[in-house]
């Protein structure tokens, strides 16, 4: 099934059948009022997207489906409800982090439909479970719960069906209020390219970035709010 979006290209919060993924950056103070309003458009083809680096380095094996969801430079939480198996699976995975009601099962599916290990899952899956963990679920393809998917560390909470989309929201507002979105985007952007480079490289790479946050007016705003003992307002990000 093909799934749907809400407003994808201005604040890149996918809906898709089988779970719902929310994303907070510059706009994430609004992300609350947009979840719990439902409204859902379907002009947007996912097929065709490709990651908007906003002038930063983006890896080009980031910028196609499904694996620009990892070139957003915006957290994005897959909140998973119910069955999540085969392509949504992998959406799932490829997502920042991924709650999970109680009610959620989960299965790769693929070897029992004659199928290898699509749309990038070899890749991701062994980078959250490990080597072995990863290959037993795309070669059983065995379905396993909410509970059994946390202890494995696919999932990051097991939440009440009933209270999904309000921690997932809940975890959001939180970000907004008091985490600086530049740093929230850079943080993620460090963490999947240095994925892929030696320690030395991602070493330096942070070094260099640890300076500049050290001039910048995040960082002012962080120490003041501190001192001061308010909540920060840290500046928004434009990643247009």
């Amino acid at each position: 099934m093909a799934p749907h979006s809400v407003n994808l290209l201005q604040i890149r919060m996918t809906f898709c059948p089988l779970q719902r993924a929310f994303s907070a950056g510059a706009d994430m103070r609004s992300l609350g009022q947009i979840a719990a309003s439902g409204k859902i458009e379907q002009d947007e083809d996912l097929s065709n997207l490709r990651a908007e680096s906003g002038g930063r380095e983006t890896d080009p094996e980031f910028s196609v489906t499904w694996s620009f969801i990892l070139s957003i430079p915006k957290p994005v939480i897959a909140a998973v409800n119910g069955p999540c198996a085969g392509m949504s699976f992998v959406i799932a995975a490829l997502c920042d982090m991924r709650f999970a009601s109680e009610k959620a099962v989960f299965t790769t599916s693929f070897s029992q439909r004659g199928l290898i290990a699509e749309h990038g899952i070899s890749w991701i899956l062994p980078r959250l479970l490990g080597p072995s963990k990863a290959l037993d679920l795309l070669w059983s393809a065995r379905k396993f719960d909410a509970s059994e998917a946390e202890r494995l560390g696919f999932v990051d909470r097991v939440v009440p069906h009933e209270d999904l989309l309000a921690e997932a929201r809940d975890y959001i507002e939180n970000l907004a209020r008091s985490c600086s979105p530049t740093s929230i985007m850079i943080m993620k952007r460090q963490v999947y390219l240095h994925l892929m480079r030696p320690l030395n490289e991602a070493l330096e790479e942070s070094n260099k970035l640890m300076a500049d946050s050290l001039r910048r007016d995040d960082f002012k705003e962080g120490v003041a709010s501190f001192v001061e003992k308010r909540s920060p307002a840290f500046p928004r990000v434009n990643i247009g």
